[in-house]
């Protein structure tokens, strides 16, 4: 199940809150390009390379005016993105609720309540966090086209030297997508197996404390915590790694502008206002980069969210995981289903032809045929293995 399909699936149930997400945030990014502008008009203004340049008093209250507006667009864009993402998880939780009630009660779910609460709690969080990041993804591409288009009208050779650290470090996010990959699923399967140890260990205290198992206990979870810590270290310190390698490419881009342009600067060719263009520039399409790359890493730990709590939901059709649902979060709430008070009474269970075998082996039960008479006491005997939980679990 591709990562991208799901994705949309939340798009689609959202479609007006996402697209007006995708809006503000694009205009966020684009925003940047007039203080560029404005600063390019006073440096040239200030050292005599433009004379229609307009007053200074103008430039102050235009920077002011944008201010003002990014601020509005902040709040506004803060106060959307959050309703969006909480529907979103929502959704995700309530769908994996559904389907576990859906289940078989004889065996509901594979995975125990400790790891269950994890997928439900951190898996969904990091899908969440994911989804968000995809309206930055469209805000950032809008931007960089813009400033790149700017600058190449100015110096397109220049603009290419510069950016080129920007395409190495892609590769290198890209490169290294499949061991982000790997470690974020080694470090959730260790936290899930943390939490299950802890829910098992604070259900089963009475019978700790009466076979005197304290110390072994401790022993097996601080065993549990030190794996978690050592792939939590190696998932955290390759994250940090990569973000220090897409942060620092400011710096380098900076680095180059000064000695390429050195030259042009002194021959009058590259203005003082083009040169702080550039480097205003570099800063704002770098950050661009670092999100680019960061997408592209966040991409594969929601591949391995998804697939967890997939997992979790044993259902048939992936999309059940972002199946449309009314969430009734806002106006009254619908009459809940009440059971009768009084249900008819069982008079006898009757089992005709019951036949259920293992996936992929003969083990199981054929042909069980038998009528239970209500008030009767009936008991299922046989050897081990001969198949009698399994029929119990047939009937649930």
């Amino acid at each position: 199940m591709p990562t991208a399909r799901l994705g949309w699936g939340l798009i689609t149930q959202h479609k007006l809150r996402y697209v007006i997400n995708v809006a503000v945030w694009a205009s966020m990014w684009v925003m940047p390009v007039i203080p560029a502008v404005i600063t390019r008009v006073f440096f040239d203004s200030v050292t005599g390379d433009t004379t229609a340049a307009p007053p200074i008093a103008l430039l102050v209250a235009i920077t002011l005016a944008y201010a003002i507006g990014r601020i509005s667009f902040v709040i506004f864009g803060m106060w959307n993105d959050v309703n969006l993402m909480f529907r979103v998880g929502t959704l995700l939780r309530r769908n994996m609720l559904e389907r576990i009630f859906e289940l078989p009660g004889a065996q509901s779910m594979k995975e125990s309540p400790g790891d269950a609460i994890s997928r439900f709690r951190d898996d969904v969080d990091e899908n969440v966090e994911s989804f968000s990041w995809t309206v930055d993804m469209v805000g950032l591409t809008v931007f960089a086209v813009v400033a790149i288009w700017m600058l190449v009208s100015i110096d397109g050779f220049l603009t290419l030297v510069v950016f080129g650290p920007t395409v190495a470090v892609v590769y290198l996010a890209a490169v290294a997508r499949h061991r982000v990959k790997r470690y974020r699923e080694a470090t959730r399967i260790a936290t899930g197996r943390v939490t299950e140890a802890l829910g098992e260990t604070f259900g089963s205290v009475q019978a700790i404390k009466v076979a005197g198992a304290e110390a072994p206990m401790v022993r097996h979870f601080r065993r549990l915590s030190d794996e978690r810590r050592a792939v939590a270290v190696k998932d955290k310190v390759l994250e940090s790694m990569l973000e220090s390698l897409f942060w620092n490419t400011v710096s380098i881009g900076t680095g180059i502008i000064l000695v390429v342009a050195a030259a042009s600067m002194r021959s009058g060719e590259f203005t003082v206002g083009e040169f702080a263009l550039f480097v205003y520039f570099v800063g704002f399409v770098t950050d661009s980069v670092f999100f680019l790359g960061m997408f592209i890493a966040r991409y594969q730990q929601a591949s391995v969210s998804f697939a967890r709590m997939l997992t979790l939901m044993s259902s048939p059709d992936p999309m059940r995981l972002v199946e449309h649902r009314d969430l009734q979060l806002t106006g009254e709430l619908p009459e809940p289903e009440v059971a009768p008070a009084h249900l008819e009474p069982l008079e006898r269970l009757d089992v005709a032809g019951l036949t259920f075998h293992y996936p992929g082996t003969e083990d199981g039960i054929d042909d069980v045929t038998f009528s239970v008479p209500a008030g009767s006491f009936t008991v299922i005997t046989g050897r081990v293995g001969s198949g009698k939980t399994t029929l119990l679990r047939a009937i649930l």
